[in-house]
C-alpha cells in the first residue's frame, strides 16, 4: 500500500504530479504517494515515468 501524506488537498480520485512524485486524493481526504502504476494491459512503470507519458492534467481523476 501507498503512504498516506500530509500533502496537498486533493478530491478522492484527483491526481496532482509534484516534484516527481503522483499524488491520488482518497476518500478520507489525504492524498497517498504512488510509487507504480499499471495501466490496463501493460507492465507495471514507476508513477513518475507512467506521468511523464500519461500527463495528466490538474485536477484530472482516476478511478471510478
Amino acid at each position: 500500500m501507498s503512504p498516506v501524506l500530509d500533502g496537498p488537498s486533493l478530491d478522492e480520485g484527483e491526481v496532482l504530479v509534484e516534484s516527481g512524485k503522483v499524488y491520488v486524493g482518497t476518500g478520507n481526504g489525504q492524498p497517498v504517494v504512488l510509487g507504480g502504476v499499471q495501466p490496463a494491459g501493460k507492465r507495471m512503470l514507476p508513477a513518475a515515468d507512467w506521468a511523464r507519458g500519461a500527463r495528466p492534467a490538474p485536477g484530472e481523476r482516476v478511478g471510478g
